[in-house]
């Protein structure tokens, strides 16, 4: 059960605090979890280009 609790929550890169996956904002240092998710900025808050063009 541990387990699936721990499935909701992700480590903020920048604070190393625990934080809610579904966040927008880590509330601790307001560094952008959904984005960083979604692979558009690595974990210093910088864009990642596309590689793709």
């Amino acid at each position: 059960m541990n387990n699936v609790k721990n499935e909701e929550y992700v480590i903020c890169p920048r604070c190393k605090q625990q934080v809610y996956k579904e966040a927008i904002l880590c509330p601790f240092c307001k560094f952008g979890i959904m984005v960083w998710l979604a692979g558009k900025i690595d974990e210093n808050g910088d864009s990642i280009k596309d590689k793709s063009r």
